[in-house]
């Protein structure tokens, strides 16, 4: 499980924000996993394995529980390095029973997630991705300022659900 913590994850177009509902899913997710191994992985500005593949879906539940914009470095959003973690925690490069889930607003400002995707694609490891945020978007909020909100050259930033890229994404590595 891929788990976009950037600072755009904070917008509150989703209740309470994207990150939060996120992690809500990601719990729901877990209790449908019958004896899979699942791990989690973090990402911002690069990639962080939170949690290796296990069955342990307690430890996988607090990982998820825990994960926050902290639990990655500061950086461009790079979901192709996410997809890149992901396919190296795999054990084999056999694509039997791997997939790979995505959960994103598809903003991916160091534009490698299409090539990773397809390295993806080319190992038979689908990647499942779910965008979360509205195509109108909704405003950052600015760290430790209540009713503030993250500004560029004096304007407020908008953050919008890319769908379209997860869509792609989803397309190379032949997920949905």
């Amino acid at each position: 499980i891929l788990l976009d913590v950037s600072r755009s994850m904070l917008a509150t177009d989703l209740h309470p924000n994207r990150l939060q509902r996120a992690k809500a899913d990601l719990m729901d997710l877990v209790t449908v996993f019958d004896g899979d191994r699942a791990g989690l992985i973090a990402f911002r500005g690069s990639a962080v394995p939170l949690c290796p593949l296990t069955t342990d879906y307690g430890y996988l539940r607090q990982t998820i529980d825990a994960a926050d914009i902290d639990s990655a470095p500061m950086g461009e959003t790079d979901i192709g390095n996410a997809i890149t973690r992901a396919l190296e925690a795999f054990e084999s490069d056999e694509g039997s029973h791997k997939a790979i889930i995505l959960i994103s607003d598809g903003e991916d400002l160091a534009g490698k997630a299409l090539g990773a995707a397809e390295r993806a694609g080319k190992k038979g490891i689908p990647i499942f991705t779910i965008g979360l945020g509205s195509r109108s978007g909704g405003k950052i909020p600015e760290e430790g300022k209540p009713a503030s909100f993250m500004t560029h050259n004096g304007t407020e930033v908008v953050t919008k659900l890319d769908d379209d890229n997860l869509h792609q994404i989803a397309q190379k590595a032949g997920g949905i």
